[in-house]
């Protein structure tokens, strides 16, 4: 979701959060197979042991959580400018606080008594005395909840720099180099390892740091540990950066095989390493080889799943989303259930080809039963979903720009009176996706009452309105919205980059302020007072203004009044720019030129009703005239009388000559005038189709 540029919601990576999410709930039911696993440090320890087992839990291990922070700094970003501060924390506090609280309160004893049943098996009976506790600063036993608790740390860090730079002011040069570093980050495999070097100092000066462990786990102190938050704090930070940065998820959806080779062949080299060298007292070479291939190996696996989702899984499916939905669900849960499984099957006489896929496939069962008979339709869906869906109910989309017949935008025997005047009587019209609809008529025809009915700003009288599926007072529809409108009142003493930064705030996925500024054409104008511009620029700025929130449909009412020819053109540039992106537009417009040099389709209002719809060559097939231009020394008054002439205007020696009948015309200028030269006959324009045709309406 390139990035999303109409807004959807970010299915892909909704799948990669899910994803990571899952991807624990099979590295635990991987932990009772390992090899050499110290009795007591798990739950169960298998009777039948699986070095595959043991690569593929060190592989997903070594990513799942980066991908995870990187993912959630991502979300917490798109969330922080939906909400604001005050309205993220609220969110933050019911949806990630609240879960950590009260889940480990009921998770805590369901999981001691699962290891308390494991340790009864692996001891036969007479478990050792347990090490007590370190009375250490700040010690408590997080569980596997402890990612919940770094992520609140990691969003108070992320919101306290983000308020200290924004006193500090970096100017949009800095902003601009930041972006530019972080997409570049994303195209070459480099970026993955140079990523990684923070967190490869840090775990090589951590004494007793355990290769094979990864970045050691901060489940046991309530004091955030150095590594845990330089790996995923960078995570996080950079998922961050990558919402902002335009172009940045179009680099990770281009390069996904990329860093898939360079995953691939950097936890290899980690595999390879730790089978070829001590697992304690790694020599330094070696080590230091290990640590670079495994930041190097976090990164990429995190890149390149983030960006085959994006390449593959950018649409909706019903069967992903739901999976997604209960994927918070399903790990939070998970624990006691996989390891209750594990004690369960730990001694039966099975391989582990059986055992394994077994666990994961009935904890998997029977917590998304769990989901959707316990969580999925009652409060706790509401608090860790932020809805609640009927029983039985699939998932309510966001509407999709089209629906099966490709419609956006639809009135449908749509009736409005204002007091006696009939502004609109029994309209049909359809605002097809990736077309611009150009509506034309004379003042008063009804195209202002049409698109406030479009954007519920008024309720028709009659007829169904319908915006993106639905009715256009949804807020979710309006979120697909961008809207340029004749008069506007906007505050003077704002700057332009301010006015934009507002705008954008409103909008799920926006356009960075610099991105809308570029894209209408006044990014020079960026710090200027709105007050001080001239008619034309605050024009472009409105337009921007339009954009910025990358709409699904776009209303432009007579968007180049005031602009000169240069900035006209341009903006008609940036109008065919969004069509080529698949943005609806509809545009009204007294200057025909524009609607013939744009329209995918005209249609023309008159006296409320529609007089006529189609191609701008259908419409001017609907007048018969021709243009006929020569030069004749045959007088205009003379021309003017012959069957099938309109109308003749001359200039010097020059006749223009509107004709209903063109070949007959022509004929007879070559027979009366053997000396006329410079002939030339083309079709009638946009202009004289609606001449015609708002004439007849009236």
């Amino acid at each position: 979701m390139s990035t999303q540029p109409n807004g959807e919601r970010l299915h892909a990576l909704d799948a990669v959060r899910s994803f990571a999410l899952l991807l624990g709930v099979a590295f635990h039911a991987m932990l009772s197979f390992i090899p050499g696993m110290p009795p007591g440090l798990w739950a169960m320890v298998d009777n039948s042991p699986s070095p595959f087992l043991a690569d593929a839990s060190f592989v997903a291990h070594s990513f799942r959580m980066t991908l995870f922070f990187f993912i959630a700094g991502f979300f917490a970003r798109l969330l922080h400018q939906r909400l604001g501060t005050k309205g993220f924390w609220a969110n933050r506090a019911q949806r990630i606080a609240v879960p950590l609280v009260v889940g480990w309160l009921l998770l805590f004893p369901a999981i001691g008594f699962v290891w308390h049943l494991g340790l009864q098996q692996v001891f036969n009976g007479a478990p050792p005395a347990m090490p007590e506790m370190l009375k250490a600063p700040g010690a408590f036993p997080l569980t596997h909840l402890w990612f919940l608790y770094q992520l609140l740390w990691l969003y108070a860090g992320a919101l306290l720099v983000r308020g200290i730079l924004i006193r500090l002011g970096p100017g949009q040069a800095v902003r601009r180099v930041v972006d530019r570093a972080v997409t570049a980050a994303l195209r070459w495999p480099a970026g993955a390892l140079m990523l990684g070097l923070p967190l490869a100092g840090v775990l090589l000066a951590t004494p007793g740091w355990f290769p094979w462990g990864g970045i050691p786990t901060p489940d046991q102190s309530l004091i955030p540990q150095l590594p845990a938050t330089v790996g995923y704090g960078a995570a996080f930070a950079f998922g961050w950066l990558v919402q902002r940065a335009p172009g940045a998820l179009a680099a990770l959806r281009a390069r996904w095989w990329l860093h898939g080779a360079l995953a691939i062949a950097s936890s290899a080299l980690c595999l390879y390493v730790m089978k070829t060298q001590p697992p304690f007292g790694m020599p330094e070479p070696p080590k230091l080889v290990f640590t670079l291939a495994f930041v190097a190996s976090a990164w990429a696996w995190s890149f390149a799943i983030a960006g085959a989702a994006l390449r593959f899984l950018s649409g909706h499916h019903p069967a992903v989303r739901y999976v997604a939905d209960a994927s918070y669900w399903i790990y939070l849960v998970h624990l006691p259930v996989v390891a209750a499984l594990q004690v369960w099957v730990g001694h039966w006489p099975l391989h582990w080809a059986l055992k394994f896929p077994f666990i994961v496939a009935t904890s998997l069962a029977l917590l998304l039963l769990s989901y959707h008979l316990l969580v999925r339709s009652t409060v706790i869906g509401k608090l860790l979903n932020g809805k609640v869906y009927p029983r039985g109910a699939a998932p309510v989309e966001q509407p999709p720009p089209a629906g099966g017949d490709g419609v956006v935008a639809q009135l449908r025997g749509v009736s409005k009176r204002y007091g006696t005047v009939e502004a609109l009587s029994r309209v049909d019209l359809d605002l097809k996706r990736g077309e611009l609809l150009a509506l034309l008529g004379p003042n008063g025809a009804g195209k202002s009452t049409a698109i406030s009915l479009w954007l519920g700003l008024n309720e028709a009288d009659a007829g169904e309105v319908r915006l993106l599926g639905g009715a256009p007072q949804d807020i979710a529809r309006r979120r697909g919205l961008g809207v340029m409108m004749q008069n506007v009142e906007l505050p003077k003493d704002l700057k332009v980059h301010e006015l934009v930064a507002l705008s954008a705030s409103y909008y799920p996925q926006p356009m960075t302020v610099k991105e809308a500024l570029e894209r209408a054409g006044i990014a020079p104008l960026a710090s200027r007072p709105y007050g001080k511009l001239s008619g034309g620029q605050k024009r472009q700025v409105q337009f921007a203004l339009a954009i910025c929130g990358r709409p699904r449909v776009l209303f432009l009412d007579e968007p180049t009044v005031g602009l000169d020819l240069q900035a006209r053109e341009a903006l008609w540039q940036h109008i065919r720019t969004l069509l080529s992106e698949g943005c609806s537009i509809l545009l009204t417009t007294h200057y025909l030129e524009e609607a013939e040099a744009l329209a995918t389709r005209v249609a023309v209002l008159g006296k409320g009703r529609v007089i006529a719809s189609g191609s701008v060559d259908e419409m001017r097939a609907l007048v018969s005239r021709r243009h006929v231009r020569c030069e004749t020394t045959l007088p205009a008054g003379e021309v003017r009388r012959w069957p099938g002439v309109v109308d003749v205007s001359g200039d010097h020696d020059q006749l223009a000559i509107v004709a209903t009948d063109a070949e007959g015309v022509v004929r007879r200028l070559l027979a009366a005038d053997p000396s006329l030269s410079r002939l030339e006959v083309r079709q009638a324009g946009l202009n004289d189709a609606f001449n015609t045709l708002t004439r007849e309406a009236a």
